[in-house]
């Protein structure tokens, strides 16, 4: 372990020759991580050398700590610094943009890694964020960090939103309890679905709640980005097995599709709403599949549904994106809001696909140089 710690601070030593300006918060936390660390175990090994049985116990369970400790660093932490290359720059720059809009998260630094979209929202530890490496270079999918996003928002106003979801639930058991007055086993394992339906909620809406957070922080970009990069990905973006459902942590996500397009329909987007959902049912009919969600909801759980997600955005008061920012963004001047950025790209690659590829570089250049670190809401 100790060996470990030291190629941890050696790693981190050489990697602070060419560190990334944004990843600066990042570093002087993992590094000042390192050191207490360091002396934890310096400590533990004193405490060993004075040979007394009876603190054995103690220095067992703070070497457990350190240990778990350290797989934490190895796993989350590290990779992030010694990844990390000048491409990083536009993700990074957009999520320290992001992080600086909250008072929950101004304070929290943040990192970048590879894998499919999904972040370790934690607000004791900096946030890392995950993105697949051929979406890292471009603008279309950077919204999608807008839904991990709101994971962090959750984690910071938890036990505020744990109760929001409980009293969904309650809602739920009284909507699917209704009619139902038969005292038998049949009505016995009828009431067992109905708690399985009720429990697969809980994580249900925190997802619907991740995308409405989406939606609010980034509009039609979102939207677009959500859709475009879900709609190939398979059968089973459209339909699940009932068995498959219960119990699963992600709705079917053509009904997270219904919630985003209402919900855009509620700010005032009805064109993007019908586009969503009209591309969606295109493709549906193509791969032959009907929408089905085997009780677990339908269209009458919608109102009760959205009034949730409503309460849950009040209370972790996203920034939401500003009228300059969305609508006819396209012809709109550059300014230093991601927000306003990502718009416009989704508009110019809908408008003009083909010169699209071109057009990117062009922006993402003005806005990187528009936003560098002075302006870029480090620190």
């Amino acid at each position: 372990m100790v060996r470990d710690l030291e190629r941890l601070g050696e790693a981190l030593h050489q990697a602070r020759a060419g560190l990334l300006p944004e990843l600066e918060n990042f570093y002087l936390w993992l590094v000042a991580e390192c050191d207490r660390l360091q002396r934890d175990v310096t400590q533990n090994l004193h405490d060993l050398a004075l040979g007394q049985p009876t603190i054995l116990p103690d220095v067992l369970s703070n070497t457990q700590v350190i240990n778990r400790q350290l797989n934490l660093f190895n796993r989350y932490f590290l990779s992030p610094v010694l990844r990390a290359d000048a491409e990083d720059c536009l993700c990074l720059r957009l999520l320290n943009w992001l992080h600086a809009q909250h008072a929950s998260t101004s304070h929290l630094p943040v990192a970048l890694n590879d894998g499919d979209f999904a972040s370790w929202p934690y607000p004791d530890f900096p946030t890392i964020y995950f993105m697949p490496p051929s979406a890292q270079r471009r603008l279309l999918y950077l919204p999608l960090f807008f839904h991990e996003f709101g994971h962090l928002l959750y984690a910071c106003h938890k036990p505020e939103m744990d109760d929001l979801i409980l009293a969904l639930q309650e809602n739920l058991a009284r909507y699917l309890a209704a009619g139902t007055q038969r005292n038998d086993l049949h009505a016995q394992k009828e009431q067992e679905h109905r708690n399985a339906i009720i429990q697969t909620w809980f994580d249900w809406g925190q997802e619907i709640f991740c995308d409405a957070v989406g939606f609010v922080i980034g509009g039609p970009a979102f939207a677009n980005a959500f859709s475009f990069y879900f709609r190939v990905r398979g059968r089973e973006q459209y339909h699940s097995k009932p068995e498959e459902l219960l119990g699963s942590t992600h709705p079917v996500t053509w009904l997270r599709i219904r919630l985003i397009a209402d919900r855009a329909r509620r700010m005032g987007f009805a064109d993007l709403a019908d586009e969503l959902e009209s591309s969606w049912q295109t493709i549906a009919d193509g791969l032959n599949v009907r929408e089905d969600y085997y009780g677990l909801y339908d269209a009458a759980l919608l109102p009760v549904v959205q009034q949730t997600i409503d309460d849950m955005l009040t209370e972790a008061s996203p920034r939401p994106f500003e009228e300059s920012e969305v609508g006819s963004a396209a012809s709109a001047p550059l300014t230093s809001s991601p927000i306003l950025l990502v718009n416009q790209a989704w508009e110019h690659f809908l408008n003009d696909p083909e010169s699209y590829s071109a057009w990117e570089i062009t922006a993402t250049n003005l806005w990187m140089e528009t936003t560098r670190p002075s302006q870029s809401g480090e620190g």
